[in-house]
């Protein structure tokens, strides 16, 4: 996988890091997304800040296909993955982010988690790791 970084391996699954700087074509992402779960039975993502210089009828575009992408993977997601989060740093971005995403995990049935730093990503994505697949 392209840009799916494997950080951590748990007893209860894998901690994944996704960095989407360097997607140039959107889709490329969904398809290592994709390949994600097809390889790995149980996972969290996590995202590092997304600061992309796209125009906003890209970003109207990408978060279509994203949409759409989620929805047509949501019991494989919902099956698999323990969480998706985001590491954003900005006080103000994080606010509009967290009252995008938290709309956006009760429409999708997805869960979407909001952190502040890595490190706090990660005991995030450890602890959804083992509240969804932990005995």
């Amino acid at each position: 996988m392209k840009y799916f970084t494997l950080l951590q391996t748990l007893p209860e699954g894998r901690i994944y890091q996704t960095d989407l700087t360097p997607v140039v074509q959107f889709q490329d992402w969904l398809d290592d997304f994709e390949e994600l779960l097809r390889q790995s039975p149980r996972f969290a993502t996590v995202c590092t800040p997304m600061r992309l210089d796209k125009s906003p009828e890209q970003r109207t575009a990408d978060r279509k296909l994203y949409l759409d992408w989620i929805r047509a993977h949501q019991p494989q997601l919902d099956a698999q993955c323990a969480a998706m989060l985001m590491v954003e740093p900005d006080p103000e971005i994080f606010a509009e982010l967290q009252q995008q995403s938290s709309k956006l995990a009760v429409s999708l049935n997805v869960r979407y988690t909001l952190a502040r730093t890595q490190d706090e990503a990660l005991q995030l994505a450890a602890q959804a790791l083992k509240q969804q697949f932990g005995a």
